[in-house]
């Protein structure tokens, strides 16, 4: 199957015979204006006069034996000429190219409009791709709030599927949706490599920074950006805060770096897809013994018709009734609803972009269309916030790192009751401005609600005669991260890393804790990460 993203390589296999073309298109035409009476007359009558004596034809005077003559000459000659755009793969040679999957891990992931949910449809597509991919280096990379790496760069699939299933958004030290930081990461999987390789991101949406960072990093390196999105733009949720795919800002994304965009299907067309893109990318080598593939012969198809209808009696009619044959099978299917909405925002996608059409329905008070609408995370966050869809709002606040950003985090997660959450949101506010007046404000506000709810907890707890437990600033991920890290810290203190990897009865006891538990094993392994950032 004929694949866009091959078509970069296109080139003709024997370029001399387009010359071929001067002559035999040229003669018809010339034919034409001498055997043309118009050609005579303007010689006699003058132009004013004889453009009112002519009798115009109609369209169906273009369509006759001579232009369809010419037309089967130019599709010969460019069979001659030989197309090609793709290398034959050299049975000699091993498929060495990387291929580092980015994987979205952020909490909007575990929405099941997607069964049995994003993040579960995402991890059993990349199992499909490494069945199809057999043999391949795979590096699993994962990102919410920071990014971490899961696996370096390795040909062995039970392993990357071992660590892909204990991967859980609860692991992640922090919260946000940053593809961006995963760069480095994967610029590091791929320093080493002797080929350009492939950047796989798969997710649902960006922050305010990604299409910026993307476009600066593939600008400079001849990696490949394939994005796979993963979710649906609109669904009736049972309850809770819906986060529609972000498909026009992904898209955007995939095009500002020079890369594709694949969306999710329900067979294996995606994969396969993506997997095209991937050969297709790893296949053009600077290897002139590899020979290219010549797809002159895909044109013998439509030439052959053609002749054909040609020399049939009444060939005008029968070519009128191939054309309606096949614009009826190429004719859109009966509008349903959907369709008719998708219409309509076609025809109004050709007048306003999706930031002023988002403007346009927030001013009217349809703050849901407009959330939908918005392609800016900060305003889409807005728009959210306004229709007390406050957990979609901290999604996307999550995602600006800006005073503005933590300060609209803030307000998010006191309006939804998450008072710990809130308060450590005001505090990076006040990390890069300290007398900010509104979060100042606003922190005091939710601190004082934090200590109401300790002094009942403790009241209660008194009458009861149990010990008292007070809630703690810290976010209650982050406390048990923070504990993670120092339970392997004191690990690490009994036993080093090289005394580890050179026991054998120690190396194997760690492997069976590591394989009975990957998830604690990354979680402990990112918070430690994070913390060594950090400092």
């Amino acid at each position: 199957m004929l694949d866009g993203g091959q078509f970069a390589y296109f080139h003709f296999l024997r370029p001399w015979w387009l010359l071929v073309l001067i002559p035999l298109v040229m003669t018809p035409l010339y034919l034409r204006s001498i055997q043309s009476p118009v050609g005579k007359w303007r010689k006699i009558i003058a132009p004013h006069l004889l453009k009112v004596l002519l009798v115009r034809h109609g369209r169906a005077s273009w369509f006759n034996p001579v232009n369809v003559s010419v037309l089967s000459i130019i599709l010969g000659v460019l069979v001659l000429a030989g197309p090609s755009w793709e290398q034959y793969p050299s049975p000699f040679s091993e498929d060495i190219a990387p291929l580092v999957i980015v994987l979205d891990v952020s909490p909007s992931m575990q929405q099941q409009d997607i069964q049995p949910s994003r993040l579960e449809r995402a991890k059993q597509k990349i199992e499909d791709l490494q069945d199809l991919r057999a043999g391949g280096r795979v590096g699993l990379v994962v990102f919410s709030g920071s990014a971490h790496s899961v696996i370096p760069l390795t040909n062995d699939p039970d392993v990357v599927k071992n660590f892909l299933n204990a991967v859980v958004p609860e692991m992640m030290p922090r919260r946000g949706k940053f593809p961006e930081k995963a760069l480095p990461i994967a610029d590091w999987m791929l320093r080493d490599s002797p080929v350009p390789g492939t950047i796989l991101l798969v997710g649902d949406g960006i922050s305010i920074e990604t299409v910026n960072s993307f476009k600066a990093y593939f600008s400079e390196y001849y990696h490949q950006l394939l994005v796979f999105g993963i979710g649906r733009e609109s669904f009736e949720a049972n309850g809770g805060a819906f986060i529609p795919l972000e498909r026009s800002s992904l898209e955007k994304l995939a095009s500002e770096s020079g890369g594709y965009y694949q969306s999710l299907t329900l067979d294996t067309t995606d994969v396969e897809r993506i997997i095209r893109r991937i050969n297709s990318h790893l296949v053009i080598v600077d290897d002139s013994a590899l020979l290219w593939v010549d797809a002159g012969y895909y044109l013998l198809y439509p030439f052959a018709l053609i002749l054909l209808l040609w020399f049939r009696r009444g060939w005008t009619l029968h070519w009128c009734i191939a054309l309606g044959l096949l614009s009826s099978l190429s004719a859109p299917m009966p509008a349903t609803a959907n369709d008719a909405l998708f219409d309509q925002w076609r025809f109004i996608d050709l007048w306003l972009t999706p930031d002023q059409q988002g403007k346009y329905y927030l001013n009217r008070g349809d703050y849901q269309t407009a959330a939908e609408r918005f392609e800016n995370i900060a305003w889409k966050g807005i728009a959210y916030y306004r229709s007390e869809n406050f957990e979609a709002a901290a999604e996307m606040f999550s995602r600006i790192e800006t005073i503005e950003g933590f300060f609209n985090l803030g307000n998010a997660w006191a309006h939804s009751r998450n008072y710990l959450l809130a308060v450590k949101s005001y505090d990076s506010a006040l990390e890069i401005d300290p007398v900010y007046e509104g979060a100042l404000k606003n922190r005091k506000l939710i601190q004082a609600i934090i200590d109401s709810i300790n002094l009942l907890s403790e009241s209660q707890r008194a009458e009861q005669g149990e010990p008292s437990q007070q809630l703690s600033d810290e976010d209650p991920q982050t406390a048990e991260g923070a504990d993670r890290v120092k339970y392997a810290k004191r690990e690490l203190e009994q036993l080093t890393a090289e005394q580890v990897l050179l026991d054998e009865s120690m190396n194997e006891t760690w492997m069976r804790q590591v394989q009975r538990d990957p998830s604690r094993f990354l979680s402990i392994k990112f918070h430690m990460q994070l913390q060594e950032v950090d400092q």
